[in-house]
């Protein structure tokens, strides 16, 4: 080592660190059946010996610790990998194959001795790999004894994954040796190849972070795939269908139909009215349902006993008298051995559909089960009002237990497709298993803060569990990231939940009734980020913050932490009134406020303030805007304020031309021309700072008040917005009026990439085309209002902004909304539809799924009414067409 300058040994050190640390992040990002974690360790070992490795493997674990604190106690087996490989180096041993895999059969004995023992201590037995797992729970499926099973499960990853470090060793030392014997490894190529080794353990250096950032994101994008900013919530009650207020359970039938048990009965809904099956006589009150695979409707009664629904009508009902534990049945659940568990409040009965609907086996042990699951391995898990944990194979529990924690007690249970049983818990935490053999594992607990009294488990196809508890609903993402769901007023005793066929989710509430969750375009803003609603007028981004001006001051959502910038600019602007921002091309914020002037904010952060007493026209600014030549222009109450270079140097009010004042939107020409659109009195044509003509009514605007004017993209001219319409400028000075337009009390108008044109008005955002528009052809239109999840009234004569990707953000008189131009569309996965009869001159003839249904010769008249299930909040378009008779 003294031959060796110390750099290239610190390089090399650290370069054999961060490929230990590479291999673990990508082993773990792609779920390979091996670690990885010791490639580093056996090349340091190799060169420098024991000592060097032993140091090399620990401090990768150290490393990798940051993100797993298990990782830190496995630092223990990398040591021995490096003493051990380094050991055998000296003695000579990896200078042939046979050599390499004698070394690595030794080192794999020796990590299984030191990582079985930290397996059984830190997660009893588990490997923490899906494979070694994976190995070992198909050996205690055969029968083999698990502890051995979890043996042979990390000798299977540990022998291939010290196989392939040593191999990799062994050929890159033979390469290297092979080169250096031909003379084509000199001092020049060392220093090459040390300056490379040290470009690519940096690159692997970030590598592995941003892998591990990227499963990261792409778990939360999972949970985000249900952004409930962007979610429009509908609460049903007895005031809108659902008579009594209460939803006890929900479910979905394979038609789409949902049901809703209630203590009022049952209901059938698809999505336009709840209907009451007060036809139901043995349904009289619901307490839990069940849709098996077959489709039919199991119904559990609170004092009724159990009801089964095939199309509508009951087949079958179970009481006391036929076998029934009990009449109250609480929960039930369908198993892969065929049989149907039914939980009562006497017992748990076991029941066969074969040669007839029975109970077959009464459970008497497990007494009052509030919630059931069933795995795919024949599994049954039951939780017990009582707080117990029952485990349940072939008809027979296998596995019993209760909470550790004095006065704590198991609530629900849920299976994932895996296997692995999660239990809601009354310590607000949802505690996972694995189920091995006949016995029960824990794996580890999840906190849930903020639930309080876990009720109900679901796990939807994207690997999201939702959780309902006594005072809301959060979710979990399946590696233990916990978040709560703002279900504003609707947080008391929700009970269960669903998602329905076309995605929108559904939570239950014994007290409130229902909530449903549909999918919309557009993100409340504020509601995201927790800010305080108030009317915002004006929307910008500058210097990585998105800043709101409001009526009542400035708010900020940085794009990472508030900065002290941040906090000084929102501390002065408190209380006051902002009517605009912009930002210039220097990068200087410019604030028009309602009484203080104009605000102008370097980088720095260095204020500079215009108003009446230096210059300006008056202290009430609406709008501003930056010349070509860089002059800035603000409009306000009182005429026109123009700055240059950090001062006042003219101004155009009344006494100037400027016959109405109050200006309330600028726009400036190609030729330098400014258009001041006027509170009443058109547009004030201004030409080297003097009004050289006004454009009103009589010139052909369909109002004097003009709230905005857009540019054409494709030139040619302005669309001008009104006070009662829209209206063309050409640059030739012509206008036209815009009558095709459905709408009159527009506020603002942006164009899309694709045509479209947005307008935003009162009534909400008309989207349209634009080259029908201009033609004046009959213009078809898509307007997104609060049914399609606008849940804020825009605010009047308002600035938005949009960004590079094309989301506008929306300012409104209760915060701020955001959608994207390009996704203005609700994507709804699909439509079903029913249809029970057809009548034919006033005769009905019913309509069988699959079958021919002969209207007879002579018809003069053919009544459809199809039933649509739709819970979206976008209609759907249905057309008819007759095979024979229409020609399209």
């Amino acid at each position: 080592m003294e031959k060796r300058k110390s750099y290239r040994i610190c390089i090399f050190i650290i370069g054999c660190i961060l490929i230990n640390y590479f291999g673990k992040s990508i082993s773990d990002y792609l779920v390979l059946p091996m670690w990885l974690d010791s490639i580093g360790t056996v090349f340091a070992a190799y060169v420098f010996g024991p000592v060097c490795g032993a140091i090399v493997g620990v401090t990768s674990n150290t490393m990798y610790g940051l993100h797993s604190t298990v990782s830190l106690f496995y630092g223990l087996t990398n040591l021995v990998v490096g003493v051990t490989v380094g050991i055998c180096a000296k003695k000579g041993f990896l200078k042939n194959v046979f050599g390499v895999l004698s070394t690595a059969f030794l080192v794999t004995v020796l990590s299984v001795l030191i990582s079985v023992p930290l397996n059984f201590v830190l997660a009893q037995g588990a490997t923490g790999n899906v494979w070694g797992d994976g190995v070992a729970g198909y050996l205690q499926e055969l029968g083999c004894n698990p502890k051995i099973s979890y043996i042979i499960g990390e000798l299977y990853l540990d022998f291939v994954d010290k196989v392939i470090a040593l191999l990799i060793l062994y050929m890159v030392v033979r390469f290297y040796q092979k080169r250096k014997e031909n003379g084509k490894i000199d001092k020049t190529n060392q220093k090459k190849v040390i300056s490379l080794f040290l470009i690519v353990q940096m690159i692997a250096f970030l590598f592995p972070c941003n892998t591990v950032c990227a499963k990261n994101d792409s778990d939360k994008q999972a949970a985000d795939g249900y952004d409930f900013h962007k979610y429009v919530q509908t609460v049903f009650n007895k005031e809108n269908g659902l008579a009594g207020g209460s939803a006890n359970d929900i479910v979905q039938t394979k038609d789409g139909v949902l049901w809703v048990g209630t203590y009022g009965g049952l209901y059938r809904y698809s999505g336009n009215t709840f209907q009451w099956m007060k036809e139901f006589d043995s349904v009289k009150t619901v307490n839990c349902l069940y849709e098996d695979e077959a489709g039919r409707l199991w119904i559990g009664t609170n004092d009724n006993g159990l009801s089964i629904c095939i199309n509508q009508n009951i087949s079958n009902v179970v009481k006391k008298q036929n076998g029934l534990p009990s009449n109250s049945v609480r929960c039930i659940v369908q198993s892969t051995d065929g049989y149907y568990y039914v939980g009562t409040t006497d017992g748990l009965a076991v029941m066969q559909l074969s040669g007839g609907l029975e109970v077959y086996k009464i459970i008497p042990d497990v007494v009052y089960g509030d919630s059931i699951c069933a795995d795919e391995n024949g599994n049954v898990a039951v939780v017990t009002d009582e707080g117990g944990l029952y485990l349940i194979r072939d008809t027979e529990v296998i596995a019993q237990q209760k909470m550790q924690k004095e006065g704590k007690s198991y609530n629900c249970c849920a299976f994932d497709e895996t296997g692995k049983l999660y239990v809601g818990t009354s310590a607000d935490t949802i505690e996972i298993y694995q189920i091995t053999g006949n016995r029960l594992e824990k794996l580890s607990s999840v906190e849930c803060d903020g639930l309080a009294g876990i009720t109900s488990l679901k796990i939807s196809e994207k690997n999201i569990m939702f959780i309902c508890a006594d005072n809301g609903a959060g979710y979990m993402t399946l590696d233990g990231e916990f978040c709560i769901i703002d279900t504003n007023t609707f947080n008391s005793s929700i009970e269960q939940m669903l998602i329905d066929y076309q995605g929108n989710l559904w939570f239950a509430s014994s007290r409130l009734g229902l909530l449903r969750l549909c999918p919309s375009i557009f993100q409340k803003v504020y509601e995201k980020y927790g800010l305080e609603e108030k009317v915002v007028n004006t929307i910008i981004r500058w210097k990585d913050c998105m800043y709101f001006g409001t009526d009542s001051g400035m708010d900020a959502i940085p794009d990472n932490h508030t900065t002290e910038l941040t906090d000084s600019i929102v501390e002065k602007l408190k209380g006051v009134r902002i009517r605009c921002l912009m930002v210039d091309s220097k990068n200087h914020l410019w604030i028009c406020t309602s009484g203080q002037g104009i605000w102008e904010i370097s980088e720095s952060g260095k204020i500079k303030i215009y108003d009446s007493q230096t210059g300006a026209i008056g202290d009430k600014f609406r709008s501003v805007i930056q010349l070509k030549n860089d002059t800035i222009v603000v409009a306000g109450d009182s005429g026109l304020t123009y700055i240059r270079q950090g001062k006042v140097f003219d101004t155009i009010g009344l006494s100037d031309g400027l016959s109405n004042p109050k200006v309330l939107s600028l726009y400036e020409r190609e030729d330098g021309t400014v258009l001041a659109g006027t509170d009443g009195n058109g547009i004030a044509v201004i030409k080297d700072g003097k009004v050289i003509q006004t454009l009103k009514q009589e010139n052909g605007l369909s109002s004097d008040i003009i709230l905005r004017m857009v540019a054409d993209s494709d030139g040619g001219g302005l669309f001008v917005v009104t006070g009662n319409g829209l209206c063309y400028l050409t640059d030739a000075g012509d206008i036209r009026n815009l009558s095709n337009f459905p709408y009159y009390n527009n506020y603002d108008l942006v164009e899309g990439k694709n045509g479209e044109l947005f307008v935003l008005s009162s009534a909400g955002i008309y989207v349209v085309d634009k080259t029908s528009l201009l033609e004046g052809d009959d213009l078809s239109y898509e307007l997104l209002d609060e049914k399609k999840g606008l849940r804020i009234e825009l605010t009047p004569n308002s600035w938005n902004y949009l960004d590079e990707e094309d989301n506008l953000y929306l300012s409104g008189e209760t915060g701020v909304a955001c959608m994207n131009l390009n996704q203005y569309d609700i994507s709804v996965r699909s439509y079903r539809m029913l249809l029970k009869e057809i009548i034919v001159d006033g005769e009905s003839y019913l309509v069988e799924k699959g079958e021919t249904t002969y209207i007879p010769r002579g018809a003069r008249r053919i009544e459809i009414n199809p039933e649509v299930v739709n819970y979206s909040i976008k209609d759907p378009s249905i057309s008819v067409y007759l095979e024979g008779f229409d020609q399209k």
